[in-house]
């Protein structure tokens, strides 16, 4: 029996029950974070006749700004609209983690690596939210299933298919275009696979001609080779994080608890450090199997002629997460790693062991699993101009005195980096800047964005004072860099005064221009 009349129907089910579970308990929920904004308001703005880069500051490739443009164009402005895109994405890779390890290990090694995967990824908010790494990772994994299906079947146009899907995650997130190099290679060190070379090539040239076609078109080329330009000068020295690391440091993760608190607390530290563990780990040990003669032997074909280009494509994923390497950036490709090791441990290890090994990430994952309906009771609806959202307790009283006082089409500006609030509350930016990234942002954008701030002063601001102790936590690496804007800052002293009562939103609290 062909294993695909089995295994790709199970894929489909696997994708359609995470994509329902995760609109219902995650479609429309709220909480304050940093980077969901960046992506949702540059598509607003788009969809308003705004041009990426020209007419507004984006620091990324155009991929995901487009995806989500024609989201919003379809769906509508909302919350729910907005992690759409990001629910698809994952609930791809699961599936697509799902049929890969079905064909290299069998679809219990399969169903057990997908239901260990899932809930140890969403254990953080800030993953399922609107994030170019997310959509390129997705992109990248599809294309890498479809070269697969395409050595199977032998079909050119699964080849043409995967070069065009590789530069679609290109644009979203460049570095991620490495698998293209990868395949390229896999195709002329096999034989049988060369002839494959074509098709797949033409996939690529066919994509990069119709991204070059758009970017001309909207007139975003050159905006976007110059802004590719600051960014290789300006996003290392603040971003950088060493392998495998978190925020705050492991120490920090394990301070104040003793006891009972500290074992559990270890265990999922180290369940979720596997994020780092895997990737070394599967380079070691498939290593070891292709070098051993006797082992290698007992693999099946599509095993044999699959791991090299897999460990190859997962090698340049986990690369394309530099200079921020830390955990919660390696969980965007944690997929590959994912299958290989389910792989691995089905061909070689005792099956008694396999219980051992699986237990803890397993205790783990299920406790994880059950904080989501517990999280779900707790939020509180609230009605926003795009939509009820559903919002921890903690921020309701200060998210609806916000919505009383800033309404849609009110002047707005946001200091420093929280630009979700403009999509929430419809204001409108005075400024080319849906936020100011501190250390990243350089003088001359302060003095661009004040300038702006000047001509349009703006009803509202919310202000975010930036702790120096807070921002070193989050960036490591920034401490010879400014945490601080001084001159937009004194500027909003001079000029506005406190909302009195105040109205405080995850630290950022509301302004009014002085009378």
């Amino acid at each position: 029996m062909d294993e695909d009349k089995i295994n790709l129907p199970l894929a489909a089910a696997v994708f359609v029950s995470i994509t329902a579970l995760l609109f219902y308990t995650n479609g429309n929920r709220f909480f304050l974070t940093s980077d969901e904004g960046i992506i949702l308001d540059g598509a607003v703005r788009m969809m308003s006749g705004e041009t990426l880069y020209r007419d507004f500051f984006g620091y990324m490739t155009p991929g995901s700004y487009w995806i989500q443009e024609a989201v919003f164009s379809l769906f509508g402005v909302s919350i729910r609209s907005g992690r759409i895109v990001v629910i698809l994405d994952f609930a791809l890779q699961c599936s697509i983690l799902f049929w890969l390890t079905a064909l290299l290990a069998g679809r219990k090694a399969a169903l057990l690596a997908t239901i260990l995967f899932a809930p140890l990824q969403l254990n953080n908010r800030e993953y399922l939210v609107a994030q170019h790494r997310m959509d390129s990772a997705a992109l990248a994994l599809l294309s890498i299933a479809f070269c697969v299906q395409g050595q199977r079947r032998a079909k050119a146009w699964y080849w043409a298919a995967a070069g065009l899907l590789s530069i679609a995650a290109a644009l979203c997130t460049p570095s991620v275009g490495l698998i293209a190099v990868v395949t390229v290679v896999w195709l002329c060190a096999d034989r049988s696979l060369r002839r494959f070379l074509v098709p797949y090539c033409g996939g690529l040239a066919a994509g990069t001609l119709a991204a070059l076609t758009v970017l001309i078109a909207t007139g975003m080329l050159k905006p976007l080779v110059d802004q590719l330009v600051w960014l290789n000068r300006n996003y290392t020295t603040v971003n950088y994080m060493p392998y495998g690391s978190i925020i705050g440091g492991y120490g920090a993760a394990l301070a104040g608890s003793t006891g009972g608190e500290l074992v559990v607390r270890a265990v999922v530290l180290f369940c979720i450090a596997l994020l780092a563990v895997l990737p070394v780990a599967m380079i070691a040990a498939w290593t070891w199997t292709v070098f051993n003669a006797s082992r290698k032997a007992r693999l099946p074909q599509i095993v044999r002629r699959t791991i090299p280009y897999l460990l190859g494509c997962m090698t340049v994923l986990v690369a394309s997460t530099y200079p921020r390497s830390d955990l919660f950036h390696l969980a965007f490709v944690a997929a590959l790693p994912y299958v290989l090791a389910a792989a691995w441990i089905s061909w070689y290890v005792p099956r008694p062991y396999i219980t051992f090994i699986l237990y803890l990430p397993g205790m783990v994952a299920i406790a994880l699993a059950l904080q989501i309906p517990m999280r779900f009771r707790t939020e509180v609806p609230v009605a926003t101009a795009i939509g009820t959202v559903r919002v921890p307790p903690v921020d309701v009283d200060g998210m609806r005195k916000l919505l009383d006082y800033v309404h849609p089409g009110d002047t707005l500006y946001v200091h420093p980096y929280a630009p979700i609030l403009y999509v929430l509350t419809q204001a409108q930016n005075p400024t080319r800047y849906s936020y100011m990234w501190p250390g990243l942002m350089t003088g001359d954008d302060a003095a661009a964005a004040l300038s702006d701030l000047k001509k349009t002063p703006p009803k509202t601001v919310m202000y975010l004072e930036v702790d120096r102790d807070e921002y070193l936590r989050v960036f490591p690496n920034a401490y010879k860099l400014n945490h601080r804007f001084p001159n937009i800052e004194d500027w909003i002293a001079r000029e506005y005064v406190p909302v009195e009562p105040p109205v405080w939103i995850t630290g950022y609290r509301l302004y009014e221009r002085r009378q």
